[in-house]
């Protein structure tokens, strides 16, 4: 776990700088171009891996995530292989799947109120780092909120709102 309320958390202080630093420079600026409706919905954060293999935790069934905004980053070098673990973003209405091959080194940013599941993977490992942005409290914005364009300078913004201790699980 990335996150300092999860009990055995990754405590050293330079990955925390380097997880604040990606997620104030990279995932909220961009999370807000992308969809601007989640302003004011995007102070606090979380931040853990998911490891899938064939022998255990190989796939996870369709889901949503307690996040405005999800980022999913594929940890694993060019050279470390795997079969199948393929994600499916799923149509909310019809159920329909647009399938992903997710492979080393790629990311998916989605809103987290967007269906998604990981496929089964047949061989190898797959490492994922999965970032979350939420508001206070765990409040994400209401399903169907306003999109709204907003100036290049205020995505580029910091949160300067202090992570409260509720923990988004």
């Amino acid at each position: 776990m990335l996150d300092r309320r999860s009990q055995g958390y990754l405590a050293a202080p330079s990955f925390q700088a380097f997880y604040q630093q990606l997620l104030d420079t990279y995932m909220r600026p961009i999370s807000r171009l992308l969809f601007p409706e989640i302003i004011g919905y995007d102070s606090q954060s979380f931040g853990f891996s998911i490891h899938y293999q064939p022998t255990t935790d190989a796939s996870i069934r369709p889901h949503t995530d307690a996040s405005s905004v999800t980022l999913n980053i594929n940890m694993n070098l060019p050279d470390e292989t795997f079969e199948g673990s393929e994600l499916d973003v799923l149509d909310a209405a019809s159920g329909d799947a647009v399938r992903f091959s997710f492979t080393p080194g790629s990311a998916m940013l989605h809103r987290g109120n967007v269906p998604h599941a990981a496929q089964p993977i047949t061989s190898g490992q797959r490492s994922n780092l999965v970032l979350w942005l939420y508001g206070e409290r765990g409040q994400i914005p209401p399903q169907g909120a306003q999109r709204r364009a907003i100036p290049a300078r205020d995505r580029w913004v910091a949160s300067s709102v202090k992570q409260d201790d509720y923990a988004p699980f």
